[in-house]
């Protein structure tokens, strides 16, 4: 797959006459959009057999929008990512079919995840260090933006808690994976 990418992002970047720093720039983004494209298709398609469609759309999508923006944590390769996004996943599905919050629960961890990302986001990921200013706080914002609006889609669609306990319950999980990295001194 790899190679592929390789000699697409070549064949791009001879097109547009790019120079070999832009030629990397191409190869990166189009490695990962291919690969996070794989990981939702497939995580959509193993919940889907098991009988839980939406709410793997649902729990994907508000990763989707999410994530990028607050950080968080990150596995070294694609087949750990794509194993712990399917665990992740079948957390947040098993959590909302099996724990019913009442209004009060879902304002709580609502308020509790949102005061965490307000924290804590943007986590920076030190292997795709972002080191200008202006990415970080827009990173910011948008990540505090769309937690927002999906804290209060959650709340509107209180009574459809198919969508409402999903967006919830990513919401959470997406905030305690901002807290995964811990500095180990051993002296």
């Amino acid at each position: 797959m790899r190679e592929i990418i390789k000699k697409i992002s070549r064949v791009i970047s001879k097109t547009n006459e790019y120079n070999e720093d832009e030629e990397e720039q191409v190869e990166y983004a189009l490695r990962i959009v291919i690969f996070e494209f794989l990981k939702i298709v497939g995580v959509i398609i193993l919940f889907s057999l098991m009988g839980y469609p939406v709410r793997a759309i649902v729990a994907i999508g508000t990763m989707t929008l999410v994530k990028p923006y607050i950080g968080g944590y990150h596995e070294d390769t694609q087949v750990k990512c794509f194993t712990a996004t399917l665990i992740i996943v079948g957390c947040i599905i098993y959590l909302s079919i099996n724990l019913r919050l009442d209004f009060i629960a879902k304002l709580i961890l609502n308020l509790v995840s949102f005061y965490c990302i307000w924290q804590q986001a943007p986590v920076i990921n030190p292997k795709m260090e972002i080191t200008r200013p202006e990415l970080i706080k827009r990173n910011r914002v948008l990540g505090i933006a769309f937690s927002l609006a999906l804290i209060f889609i959650s709340i509107i669609f209180n009574k459809y808690t198919l969508v409402s306990d999903v967006i919830i319950w990513t919401i959470v999980f997406q905030a305690l994976l901002m807290f995964n990295k811990r500095e180990r001194n051993c002296k």
